[in-house]
């Protein structure tokens, strides 16, 4: 009995420690962005699609203007207002035993941009807001003008 505790517990303690390295910071949500094929650019009166970023090349460009690396997790001041919002969307991914997916996308994820350099992301039923640079919040609005 005491050799089966024994066991039990060092196979609690190894799978304990195998969960304690997985990273849940929320800056590596900049891979999933970067997997976007689309993304829609919605007015926040309207709620309509002003604009598609559909190009390689575009989408990689607003990756590279979010500046991940240099959001700040911060709480939304009561006064900010929505300025609007991106919806970034995929093909679902390719699953064992499928050669192809029809093109259907489908909603990954939603950047919100709010006045005074915030941003609401949403992503898998997590919300969370962030202080971005002056420089991420100048391009972004770029996009609403």
């Amino acid at each position: 009995m005491k050799k089966i505790m024994i066991t039990l517990m060092v196979i609690l303690t190894l799978l304990c420690g195998c969960q304690a390295n997985e990273n849940t910071n929320a800056f590596d949500y900049g891979d999933d962005i970067s997997k976007a094929q689309e993304i829609a650019v919605v007015s926040p009166e309207t709620e309509e699609v002003m604009d598609t970023i559909t190009g390689a090349e575009d989408i990689k460009d607003f990756v590279l203007a979010l500046e991940v690396e240099k959001w700040k997790l911060e709480t939304l001041p009561e006064e900010a207002t929505e300025i609007g919002s991106f919806g970034l969307a995929q093909e679902e991914t390719i699953k064992l035993g499928q050669t192809d997916t029809d093109g259907t996308l489908f909603d990954i994820a939603t950047i919100t941009l709010y006045d005074g350099d915030y941003i609401s992301f949403e992503i898998g039923g997590l919300d969370m807001t962030f202080e971005v640079s002056e420089e991420t919040a100048d391009y972004l609005n770029g996009y609403f003008e």
